[in-house]
This record gives structure tokens, C-alpha cells and sequence, in this order.
């Protein structure tokens, strides 16, 4: 979900509504369940979270870390840190309420930002701030202030640096910041333009090295160097905001290639040699992407995407042909968040997670469309799911942020499994 478009009245009015409607069920379809180990204790008085969870396993626990925002000037938004088994609290880091509002902790990064061999969690928060926590303790490793709130989520990478890792956020209002491990800040560039998208380090070009591409809402994409340089950065092709960004090797060329998304409905390719169009679709208006990957075995990766009405498609990543359309919902939606990749069954091939505004959860088979398992709530989705294998038992698991603040930790079950 990316407010402040026309979208942004979806959540404002989820938020408003104050509406909390507990309850929620298995649904078993042909290929399998989906069962739910837990539904945290986190509940807060809106119905309009629309920031993924973080999660995985450190060292040998399991860990989830909520974003939960909530009304204006009140306890309600904070970090808080789950156990991975039973969904109960370990720690949390409290936003002021001065600060605290829909946006207040942004969807989380759980990466080892400082290469001591352990994972941290990365969040922007409307403090005007990115921190890295100490994920068992939530000792602050790192603050660094930014230029407003941090919206999109922060991505961990060898930038500019092929020996250390950097931290790459930008901030709601444009700012682009890369920060090293001490807390030093390499390059910073400001835009003016809101960024919903989440940026992306990867090799694009056939300069030496990584870069880091942004999708600024205003319906553009930057590529920049390492030393912050603008290698490419192209507005044509788009219509609308772009909202939704995931990137991956389209053409086959070994290096990443751009996929953007838009509230007007569309989904472009770009090139990320260059930014030249490779394909692009108009699938009505909520166009949404994120799952990126060879999720048929034909050794060639799709691209996911889904839109307002409630589609899932596959399209081939290097030629922009869709390969089957699924409707996840019959139901009017207000938008729908496009789907994850993960092995929730542990045999070694991937899934998809698709949630849906209407509160279910599905697991899809990649390869045909069709739905496994669905799991539902009475309580709206805003944001995509969250699939990591955090309890060590060689599946990943999954884990949603409902609109209340609550998180539902799910596991899938093939039939007769």
C-alpha cells in the first residue's frame, strides 16, 4: 500500500473507521492448509498497518519484528520484537507519541548491516530516523537522522564499498542516504519527489561494481552509482505514481534489470544497463509487484503482479508475456499487494504468498496459478507477506501484518502431510 496518491485514501479511511472485527479461520483447498501457529498480542485501535514484517532465525531462535502504528499522540506505534514460536513480546522500541501515526515504523529489515555475523533489524520511523537494533536485545546499534520520515524500507548492500557493507535508505521526502556501519553518511541526494518504493542494490550496469535504484513516486527510476553519481534515470514510460518497484535478471545478461509498478495500473520493464524499456502492461489502476523469480522450473523468471481487481499474474520476465492469470478474490477490493516468493513447503521449490485486501492469505503454485491453501482474517491487508525460515525446519513460514497491528504466523501443510 503507498499512500499520499489516491491510495493514500484507502488507508486514511481504513484508519478512520476504527473498525476492529477479530475472528479468523483455515480455509483447506485441493493442494493443502494453511495453519496458524499464532496471532500476536499487538492490537491497536486502526485497522490501516500497512508495513511488512521482519523475520528470521538468529542464532538458534526464532524472531519477528512488528512495525505497528497507530492513532496520533498515543502509545500506539512502536517495534516490537516477537518470539518466533509462540508470538509473545521480547522487547520494543517506543515511537514518541508525538510521532506516533500511520507511518511510524516502516516495513523492516532484518540483515547483518555491520558484518559481525549477526542480523539486525533495520527500521526508518517518522522520529525522522533509521536505526539499527540488536535483534535479541534491541540494544540501538546505529541512529542516523534523515531528512523526514523513512516510509520505504531500507536495503543492506556492498555499494560502495565491495569489502564492507553499506545501509541505503531514502526518506519519504526524496532524500536519498547511504550510511556506513559507523554511522557516517558516503553520499546523500535529494529529490523532490515522495519514494514508496523500496530501492534496490545490485549490479545494473556494466560499470564495475553495484549501484542502487530508487523509484521515485512522482513516475520516475534512478539509477546511481557508487559514489551517487546518476547513471541512468528515465520518467517516459510511466503513468501515475510509481508505488510498487522489484528487480531481477530479466534479460539474461547477468545483470539486474528494473520492474515498476504504478497506481494508473501499469507494470514496465526497464533495462538496467540503461534504463530502455523492455515491456510493459496496464492492468487497470493499483498495479502492484515484488515477486521476482524462476517460478515455473523453465529456466527463465517471472515477474508477479496483481492490481485492484484482485489478479495474480505471471509474466515472463524477458519478454512481458503473460503466462496465467489467477483471481485471488471475487470480492470488491480496494487494492491488492502483490505476492512473495518462499518455500513454504521445504522441497526445495519455491511458492508464492499472495495476500488480499479482504484479510486471506494464499499460497499459489507458481507454475499453474492455482491456489493451495487460504487462510483468513476478518481484518484487512494492506502490505505484502513475509516468508523466512525462521524455526529452522528447513520451510519457511509465513508471517502477515494485518491492518489492526496484529501479526498471524502461518505454516503450510500439504494434504496428508
Amino acid at each position: 500500500m503507498r499512500p499520499r496518491t489516491a491510495l493514500a485514501v484507502v488507508v486514511v479511511l481504513a484508519v478512520l473507521s476504527g473498525t476492529l472485527v477479530y475472528g479468523y479461520e483455515t480455509v483447506t483447498t485441493h493442494g493443502g492448509s494453511l495453519d496458524e501457529q499464532w496471532v500476536s498480542d499487538t492490537a491497536v485501535s486502526v485497522t490501516g498497518n500497512h508495513h511488512a514484517v521482519a523475520a528470521g532465525r538468529v542464532g538458534n531462535r526464532s524472531l519477528v519484528f512488528a512495525p505497528v502504528s497507530g492513532k496520533h499522540d498515543t502509545t500506539d506505534c512502536r517495534l516490537v520484537a516477537l518470539d518466533g514460536t509462540d508470538g509473545s513480546a521480547i522487547w520494543k522500541h517506543q515511537v514518541p507519541p508525538k510521532d506516533c501515526w500511520i507511518h511510524s515504523v516502516a516495513t523492516l529489515t532484518l540483515a547483518d548491516y555491520n558484518g559481525d555475523g549477526t542480523p539486525d533489524v533495520i527500521a526508518p520511523t517518522t522520529e525522522d530516523k533509521v536505526y539499527a537494533f540488536a535483534p535479541r536485545t534491541g540494544k540501538t546499534e546505529l541512529v542516523h537522522p534523515l531528512a523526514a520520515y523513512g516510509y520505504s524500507e531500507a536495503v543492506v548492500g556492498h555499494l560502495t564499498n565491495q569489502s564492507a557493507r553499506q545501509i541505503a535508505v531514502v526518506d519519504a521526502k526524496g532524500t536519498v542516504f547511504v550510511i556506513t556501519p559507523s554511522d557516517s553518511a558516503v553520499w546523500k541526494h535529494h529529490v523532490g519527489s515522495y519514494v514508496w518504493a523500496t530501492p534496490a542494490i545490485a549490479d545494473f550496469t556494466a560499470d564495475p561494481g553495484n549501484e542502487l535504484a530508487v523509484g521515485f513516486g512522482k513516475g520516475f527510476v534512478t539509477v546511481y552509482r557508487s559514489n551517487g553519481t546518476v547513471a541512468w534515470n528515465t520518467s517516459a514510460p510511466f503513468d501515475g505514481s510509481l508505488t510498487w518497484m522489484t528487480t531481477g535478471d530479466a534479460t539474461g545478461d547477468g545483470k539486474a534489470d528494473v520492474v515498476a509498478a504504478t497506481d494508473a495500473g501499469q507494470v514496465v520493464a526497464l533495462d538496467g544497463r540503461n534504463g530502455h524499456v523492455l515491456w510493459k502492461h496496464d492492468f487497470g489502476t493499483y498495479a502492484a509487484v515484488n515477486a521476482f523469480g524462476d517460478g515455473n522450473g523453465d529456466g527463465t523468471p517471472e515477474v508477479y503482479a496483481t492490481a485492484q481487481d484482485g489478479k495474480l499474474r505471471a509474466i515472463d520476465a524477458a519478454n512481458g508475456h503473460v503466462e496465467w492469470t489467477t483471481a485471488l478474490t471475487t470480492g470488491k477490493v480496494q487494492m491488492t499487494p502483490p505476492p512473495v516468493m518462499g518455500d513454504v513447503t521445504g522441497d526445495g521449490h519455491p511458492e508464492l504468498v499472495a495476500v488480499t485486501n479482504d484479510g486471506t492469505v494464499s499460497v499459489v503454485d507458481p507454475a499453474s496459478g492455482n491456489v493451495l491453501a487460504s487462510y483468513s482474517r476478518n481484518v484487512p491487508i494492506w502490505e505484502h507477506a513475509t516468508v523466512a525460515g525462521a524455526n529452522g525446519d528447513g520451510a519457511d513460514e509465513i508471517y502477515v501484518m494485518y491492518g489492526d497491528g496484529r501479526v498471524a504466523a502461518l505454516t503450510y501443510r500439504a494434504n496428508g502431510g
